[in-house]
């Protein structure tokens, strides 16, 4: 049984169909962790009864070398003990945002495993994030930016059935419709359409 530091490993997560191979060939769906310098085993995690190496899958004739296959794990690794996860983040609307109407929300995710967290992050955060900068474990963390309706009518105002003014529910649950459709997790995360409105 090999042993990892929490740090520097991610378990719990599942392989689809085509994702890796064991040492015989076969392929391997099912629980699996990976480690800091990206390699993958089966198992939840070390722990749990005995495990074996995983190998990425690729195509026949794909053109992937072994350099360039050894490049991917490295830029796939999911773990690093000098990274962190972002810092949850509460915004506070300014007289200045209800006179416009709107804010920008920044919202991260966890990007792999059966299990993932979602929170709200600092406009700073989501950039770090979205540019892969500072110490932030963005291999893990995906982020994505929203428009968030705050003043206004509750509905839609409509007139001779053609919207005339924009309502805080309704846009708000168009955006996360939206955005649910490749952020999954953020209509549950942001359940309150009408949050910080006036």
């Amino acid at each position: 049984m090999k042993y990892f530091p929490k740090s520097r490993i991610l378990t719990n997560q599942t392989a689809n169909p085509g994702q890796f191979t064991t040492p015989d060939g076969k392929d391997y769906t099912g629980p699996y962790y990976t480690t800091f310098n990206g390699e993958s085993f089966t198992g939840i995690d070390p722990s749990k009864g005995s495990s074996t190496s995983l190998t990425i899958y690729i195509p026949p004739n794909s053109g992937f070398t072994d350099a360039s296959i050894e490049s991917y794990k490295r830029l796939n690794s999911t773990i690093d003990a000098n990274l962190i996860d972002p810092t949850p983040f509460t915004p506070r609307p300014t007289e200045a945002d209800y006179k416009v109407g709107r804010i920008t929300r920044y919202i991260a995710r966890q990007k792999g495993g059966t299990q993932f967290r979602v929170m709200e992050i600092d406009k700073t955060t989501y950039d770090n994030l979205t540019k892969q900068r500072g110490d932030l474990n963005y291999s893990v963390w995906r982020a994505i930016s929203i428009q968030w309706q705050i003043s206004g009518p509750l509905n839609d105002e409509l007139v001779n059935g053609i919207k005339v003014r924009p309502g805080i529910i309704d846009t708000n649950e168009k955006i996360l419709n939206q955005a649910e459709k490749n952020f999954i997790g953020i209509k549950q995360y942001l359940s309150n359409p009408t949050q910080f409105a006036i």
